[in-house]
């Protein structure tokens, strides 16, 4: 295997510190508050995005990398290494994954005609993709060739599943995800959505009742799945709230014994604009098939 590069998008919450260490480079979204817009990870962090939210009258959106950012990135990056792979949030929610795929075709055909661009649609979200991303690199260090490696890594992706926990019914009402006269009904009924990923978008599971034992019922509805893989022992949390968090490990911890977890990932803005502040997220393991 030649020299390679690895591409996330800000879709991953890949934190910065992750990236580095692995080499894997971040390609970032805009985060947009009416006429207002900034670069995910460098103009507005996790921290500031959520207090923004918190504070914002309108329904904040996200945009995709600008054409000619993400031109240049994965144009020079062909020029540099003989593999460029990108691991992209899921086509099926963003069209940044058409964007990639003119991109890597215009590179062809004007600038490197033998340039190796891997435009690769997870039809997953946030951990889902850094998990997938840097199980990559560890194959391609190992010397896997590329052609392999991207069909362990849909194989590692198609191995998880998630369940996730929205602290609140505002913003995927905002978003268009569930009607008004729901996200009411649901508030007065202190119903909580489990979501979890079909077909590349989020989807409604389960429901829910109230705030009392809530981890409690969600690890339940994790034993239940027929799928579950209780043997594994892996795990991914994905949070916007360090003490809801917290609390989700300990009873993961106290049902099945757990000392820690895979990746442990703070939920960013280009899914966060979407589910809104308190959303926690379990992954976990599922039999092989």
């Amino acid at each position: 295997m030649g020299k390679y590069k690895i591409f996330v998008d800000t879709g991953a919450d890949m934190p910065e510190e992750t990236a580095k260490q692995n080499d894997i480079g971040i390609i970032r979204f805009l985060s947009v508050f009416g006429d207002e817009s900034y670069v995910t990870g460098t103009e507005i962090n996790n921290e500031e995005f959520y207090k923004k939210l918190n504070s914002y009258n309108g329904i904040p959106t996200t945009a995709q990398t600008p054409y000619g950012e993400l031109y240049d990135i994965l144009k020079e990056a062909s020029l540099e290494y003989d593999t460029v792979i990108y691991f992209v949030l899921s086509s099926n929610a963003s069209g940044q994954y058409n964007s990639a795929c003119m991109v890597k075709n215009e590179i062809l055909e004007n600038d490197n005609p033998k340039a190796d661009i891997r435009i690769f649609d997870t039809l997953r979200f946030s951990a889902f993709i850094t998990g997938a991303a840097i199980y990559a690199k560890q194959l391609l260090d190992e010397g896997m060739n590329v052609d392999e490696v991207l069909d362990k890594s849909r194989e590692y992706l198609e191995s998880w599943e998630a369940y996730i926990l929205v602290d609140t019914l505002k913003y995927l009402e905002k978003g268009g995800r569930i009607t008004k006269t729901s996200a009411i009904v649901g508030s007065l009924l202190d119903i909580k959505p489990v979501l979890t990923i079909r077909n590349g978008l989020v989807e409604p599971v389960e429901k829910i009742r109230g705030r009392k034992k809530i981890y409690k019922k969600l690890t339940d509805l994790i034993k239940e799945n027929p799928n579950f893989d209780k043997d594994s022992g892996e795990f991914m949390i994905v949070e916007s709230n360090k003490e809801y968090a917290q609390e989700m490990f300990e009873t993961l911890k106290a049902e099945f014994g757990i000392s820690n977890v895979v990746y442990h990932i703070e939920l960013g803005p280009v899914i966060g604009t979407h589910i809104g502040p308190g959303t926690i997220a379990v992954l976990f393991k599922l039999k092989k098939k």
